[in-house]
């Protein structure tokens, strides 16, 4: 006797079989699933883009944060420690550890001991091993403190160290929550991307030229094309799906576009810090000069020859702050313009005249005038003074012994071309791209913002200045200037 089961799942299987492959022929199907993944990928290509980039810069952030606490850190601890101050260096310690994310803090002297700690019980011990290598993201799978070390260093002379650690916890948090959100916005993505889909195919034979070339507009980034709406049937449906598609396309690029605003906000106030840094920087040495000098005219007993000569010092370091101070205001607190017309010539001969005063460049230099008839044009004076006195100082400084410089008015249009040329000894290829950027300077009395004023005045002028240098030959620095109108 044959058993025959109570229930056949052949013909379900059968059904179901052709069921499936039924399912992936329609067109709404193969839409939906289509560009639900198409979604899916690139919202999670976004985001994994998005959190290696946000990873990446938080943890550059914190390791620049961190860097820089640890130099104010060697700062203001230097002269505590050399004079052994452990209140001052307990005060050191102490602010560093109301930051929320300094896991600890700690000054160490040559011999090793702990002088300041913000770890109770460290201070007098002397340390074990410490860290010899600033750490690197990625750190430890374990590790959740990002260790750093900072040498004192007195004339090259190592007299302590600082060690800092900073904790990674509320990195790990925000990389977190910004997995999770892209996690929701993919989801988010695969949703609407379905219906999208399947509004789409309801009326996918019709108005397709149209939806073709509004859709090329997107592509093409004008955010601002839309598709019209006609009817209120499935094609009308599509359309304005379409279009919702668009302006959300467009929030995002605003959204995108306040986001880049931020960035060159906090790129803005990096550079402030550098500028800081750098003016910093500038006034040290003047300023130390100055301290020990005023110190030694407290003598009584200083002779009078060693009296004159510090006064020296002091007149000649004194003069040097004001040009550092100058310098940053003219580049901090450019004044607007005050366009005028005038003769380019007159002024530019007043200004070969100023320089002609100074002895060190009254001899084996010279002036080679190229004029036009009529060098008429629209400039501030005073603005355009300074732009020609820094240009023709730094072609003077570029002339080693005898040189030439030619100074060159030529008409082109509507634009007054002016060049200054010199035969000095050009800039270096490398240095090219570096010596408009402020603070930069090959010299050792400069402040390197003679080129950035010079650019700033010139762009408030409509005008742009370019270089042409060959290392050994010389340089031309040049720029327009609107004529006067003859009417």
């Amino acid at each position: 006797m044959t058993d025959t089961p109570l229930f056949s799942t052949a013909p379900m299987l059968g059904q179901q079989s052709r069921w499936v492959p039924r399912l992936f022929h329609t067109l709404r199907a193969r839409l939906i699933i289509s560009v639900a993944l198409v979604h899916v990928v690139l919202m999670g290509l976004f985001t994994w883009e998005a959190v290696e980039r946000q990873s990446h810069e938080l943890r550059q952030e914190m390791v620049n944060q961190g860097r820089s606490l640890a130099s104010l850190m060697v700062v203001a601890s230097t002269n505590a420690l050399l004079a052994e101050d452990l209140a001052s260096l307990a005060e050191v310690t102490r602010r560093v550890g109301e930051r929320e994310d300094v896991s600890y803090g700690e000054v160490v002297d040559v011999r090793g001991f702990v002088m300041a700690s913000t770890r109770e019980g460290r201070v007098g011990r002397q340390v074990g091993p410490v860290i010899e290598q600033n750490d690197q993201f990625p750190l430890a799978v374990d590790d959740r403190v990002l260790d750093l070390r900072e040498e004192v260093l007195i004339e090259n002379n190592r007299v302590g160290f600082v060690v800092l650690g900073l904790s990674t916890t509320s990195l790990e948090n925000a990389l977190t929550e910004t997995r999770n959100r892209g996690i929701q916005y993919t989801l988010l993505a695969l949703v609407i991307g379905s219906v999208a889909a399947w509004l789409l195919s309801l009326a996918v034979t019709r108005n397709l030229h149209e939806l073709t070339l509004a859709a090329k507009k997107i592509g093409g980034g004008n955010l601002d094309a839309r598709v019209n709406v006609r009817s209120q049937d499935e094609t009308g449906t599509l359309s304005r799906a379409f279009n919702l598609m668009a302006a959300s396309l467009q929030r995002s690029s605003r959204q995108m576009e306040q986001e880049h605003r931020k960035r060159t906000e906090a790129e803005r106030l990096a550079c402030v810090g550098e500028m800081a840094a750098s003016i910093a920087h500038e006034i040290r040495n003047p300023m130390v000069a100055l301290i020990n000098s005023v110190k030694l005219l407290g003598n009584a007993q200083l002779a009078a020859e060693d009296h004159t000569a510090v006064v020296d010092i002091v007149n000649t370091e004194s003069r040097r702050l004001q040009r550092i101070l100058d310098d940053f205001l003219m580049f901090s607190r450019l004044p607007a313009p005050r366009l005028e017309d005038g003769d380019l010539k007159l002024l530019v001969e007043q200004t070969i005249g100023l320089i002609s005063q100074d002895p060190r460049y009254a001899d084996g230099i010279c002036f080679e005038r190229r004029y036009e008839e009529d060098n008429r044009c629209r400039f501030d004076p005073d603005l355009m003074r300074q732009v020609l006195l820094n240009l023709m100082l730094n072609a003077l400084q570029a002339i080693t012994g005898e040189g030439k410089l030619i100074i060159r008015l030529q008409r082109t249009g509507d634009r007054l071309n002016v060049s200054i040329v010199d035969n000095g000894r050009g800039i270096p290829a490398d240095l090219m791209s570096e010596i408009s950027k402020p603070f930069f300077t090959s010299r050792k009395e400069g402040t390197g913002l003679g080129l950035p004023v010079v650019q700033r005045i010139l762009a408030q002028h409509g005008a742009v200045l370019s270089i042409t240098s060959r290392e050994g030959s010389g340089t031309e620095v040049a720029f327009d200037l609107e004529v006067t109108n003859d009417g």
